[in-house]
């Protein structure tokens, strides 16, 4: 299986990309790339700019968020899940620190490849209802 196989394999998991036009989630898979990180690995810090989508093809992650009076909130991230999305659609920095449970397989697709992308083929990402009858 090629590199690009994989991605789409990995990609194609999350649920909310099953309804976004197949074409596209292939020229996103091209686009992807696969990092591996050992176990108590940081992935990325809150409030850096370096900004992407995150797809969890193995492994276990925790993202933490801290919040203003000091507090932090965690939450795990599994097989099948994308995280720091939202920094990417709503031009922010990441949202939160994630850090690896255990040895983790991470496709990552920037943010200048998905914008391009979605300018590219904007009706591409729109999902798609069966007709209700």
């Amino acid at each position: 299986m090629d590199v690009t196989d994989e991605a789409l394999r990995a990609l194609t998991a999350v649920p909310y990309l099953t309804d976004v036009d197949a074409s596209l989630v292939k020229m996103i898979a091209a686009r992807a790339v696969r990092q591996e990180y050992a176990a108590g690995q940081v992935v990325l810090l809150e409030g850096s700019p370096e900004v992407a989508i995150y797809i969890v093809q193995r492994g276990w992650l925790k993202a933490v968020k801290m919040s203003l009076d000091g507090r932090s909130r965690c939450f795990r991230i599994g097989v099948g899940e994308a995280f720091n999305a939202i920094g990417v659609f709503i031009e922010s920095t990441n949202p939160a620190t994630v850090v690896t449970l255990e040895a983790a397989t991470v496709w990552v697709i920037q943010k200048e490849d998905m914008l391009k992308l979605l300018d590219e083929s904007p009706n591409g990402a729109r999902r798609h209802s069966a007709p209700r009858g």
